[in-house]
C-alpha cells in the first residue's frame, strides 16, 4: 500500500504521495532511457510499500518485454539471476497480457493466477501484483508494475496512483530518448568530421605522391615499348590505369571537402557535351566494355568542363562497376523541354541488377555503398553536387528494363544568332 511520505515540516501537513512522485519524477536528471528508469523504479519504490518495481519496455528486435527499469531489492536481484527481467511476448504472463490489451491488472493470490507464468510464482515467490501499461507519445511501449511477497499487498487506489505514474513515467522516457538520439547524432557528426579531416589530409598527402609515380611509369612503358618486351607493355598499362583510379578517388576525395568548405568555384565556359561525353567515355572503352553512344551532332551547355568531366567519369565508373561483364553500357545525349525549360540531357544506362528500392533514399548520400559496392561511396555524391552547383539535375529513372539509368540535366545553351559553337572564354 502507499506510504505517506512526511516531506514537510512538523508546521505542515504531509504532502499526498502522488503529487511527491511526480515531483520527484520530473526532477530526473535526464540521461540514458536506461538510468531514467532505473531512477523512476527507484522513485515509485520509495513511495509504494512493495518488493519489486520494474518499468517494461517492449523490444521490437526480439519480441520481448525488457525491465530497462528495476529498484534494487533482493527481489530484483533474484528476478535478473533467474533471467526473468526479459520476457519474450510469445511465452506470455501478465505482463505480456497488459502490454498486448492495454488493461491494468490488480491481483492479491498471485499463486492461485493460472494466467501468470510459473517463473514468477515459484522463481520469484510473488504473491500480489498490480501493472499497468505505459504510453510514450501516445503509443503503448511497455508495462510499469509493482509485486510482493505477500498477499492482499495493494488496494484499488493504489492501482489508480500507479496508473497515474506511468503517464509520467512515459513523459521521462520520452525525454530520456530525445537525450540519447540527441547524443547518439552528435558523437556521430564528431566521428564523421574527425573521418573527413583524416581523409583529407591522407589525400593530399598521396597526391603529391601520384604524378611522380605515374611520370615514372610512361618512363618504363616506353623503355619497355621500345625493347619490345609487350608482358611488361602490357603490366606496366594495367598499373598505369591502377594510379589513374587512385588519382580519381584522391580527386574526388579533394572535391567533397571543397564543396563541404564552399570552395567549390565553377570555370564557366560554353560546353559541347556531345564531344565532352564522348571524350570522357573513351577513358573507359577498354578491356572490350562497349559503350554505345546516341547523340546529334552538337548540345551545348554553360559549365566547367573539369568539373562536368569528373561528375561523367563518377557515373561511368559507377555503371561500369554494377554491370556484367561484356553487357556493356549505354549514353544518350539530346536537348529536352521538361518544368518549363530547355535541358541538355546526358542519360547513362547500365544493364546490371539495377539498384535495390531500399538503397534510392540514401543513393547520393555521402559514403552510401551498396552491397556489392566498393570504394568510399563519394561518387554519386560527387556527381549530383557538381550538377547542382551547374543549375542542373541527376536523379535517377526508370530503366524499362534490366539495368539502372541516371539522368544528368543541365540548362541547355542557345547561341545567339551568329554564333555556331562553343566560343566563348571561361569566366
Amino acid at each position: 500500500m502507499i506510504e505517506q511520505l512526511d516531506t514537510a515540516t512538523s508546521a505542515c501537513a504531509p504532502q499526498p504521495p502522488l503529487f511527491v512522485a511526480l515531483t520527484r519524477l520530473l526532477a530526473l536528471p535526464v540521461t540514458s532511457v536506461r538510468e531514467t528508469l532505473v531512477e523512476a523504479c527507484e522513485v515509485v519504490a520509495s513511495v509504494v510499500e512493495t518488493d519489486k518495481v520494474d518499468a517494461f519496455l517492449h523490444d521490437a528486435a526480439r519480441d520481448s518485454l525488457v525491465a530497462l527499469g528495476t529498484n534494487d531489492s533482493p527481489m530484483s536481484r533474484r528476478q535478473r539471476a533467474l533471467g526473468l527481467d526479459r520476457v519474450p511476448m510469445s511465452n506470455g504472463g501478465r505482463a505480456v497480457e497488459v502490454f498486448q490489451t492495454g488493461e491494468r491488472y490488480f491481483c492479491d493470490d498471485v499463486q492461485a493466477d493460472a494466467g501468470e507464468l510459473q517463473g514468477i510464482k515459484e522463481g520469484l515467490k510473488v504473491q500480489s501484483t498490480i501493472a499497468v501499461p505505459i504510453e510514450v507519445q501516445g503509443k503503448r511501449r511497455g508495462v510499469l508494475m509493482v509485486t510482493a511477497a505477500t498477499r492482499n499487498k495493494y488496494r484499488w487506489s493504489d492501482l489508480e496512483f500507479l496508473a497515474a505514474v506511468a503517464h509520467w513515467v512515459g513523459v521521462v522516457t520520452h525525454r530520456a530518448e530525445l537525450v540519447e538520439e540527441a547524443t547518439r547524432v552528435a558523437a556521430e557528426r564528431a566521428r564523421q568530421r574527425t573521418a573527413e579531416e583524416l581523409v583529407s589530409v591522407v589525400a593530399h598527402d598521396l597526391r603529391n605522391l601520384i604524378a611522380p609515380l605515374a611520370a615514372r611509369l610512361d618512363v618504363l612503358t616506353v623503355r619497355a615499348e621500345a625493347e619490345a618486351r609487350a608482358a611488361d607493355v602490357d603490366e606496366l598499362s594495367k598499373a598505369r590505369r591502377g594510379v589513374e583510379r587512385l588519382g580519381r578517388v584522391l580527386s574526388n576525395l579533394l572535391s567533397v571537402e571543397r564543396i563541404e568548405r564552399g570552395l567549390f568555384d565553377l570555370r564557366l565556359q560554353v560546353v559541347d557535351l556531345v564531344e565532352l561525353t564522348r571524350s570522357t567515355a573513351a577513358l573507359f572503352a577498354v578491356g572490350g566494355q562497349a559503350i554505345e553512344i546516341e547523340a546529334p551532332p552538337q548540345v551545348l551547355a554553360r559549365a566547367d568542363p573539369d568539373a562536368l568531366r569528373q561528375a561523367l567519369e563518377n557515373l561511368l565508373h559507377n555503371a561500369i562497376t554494377h554491370s556484367p561483364e561484356g553487357a556493356g553500357l549505354s549514353l544518350t545525349i539530346r536537348r529536352d523541354r521538361f518544368d518549363g525549360a530547355n535541358w541538355s540531357l546526358v542519360r547513362v544506362r547500365d544493364f546490371g541488377p539495377g539498384i535495390p528500392v531500399e538503397l534510392l533514399p540514401t543513393l547520393f548520400d555521402r559514403f552510401a555503398l551498396g552491397p556489392k559496392s566498393f570504394g568510399l561511396g563519394l561518387g554519386l555524391y560527387l556527381a549530383r553536387s557538381i550538377v547542382q552547383a551547374h543549375g542542373g539535375t541527376l536523379v535517377v529513372e526508370d530503366a524499362d528494363g534490366p539495368g539502372a539509368c541516371f539522368r544528368l540535366a543541365l540548362p541547355l545553351y542557345e547561341p545567339a544568332s551568329g554564333q555556331d559553337g562553343p566560343s566563348e572564354r571561361p569566366e
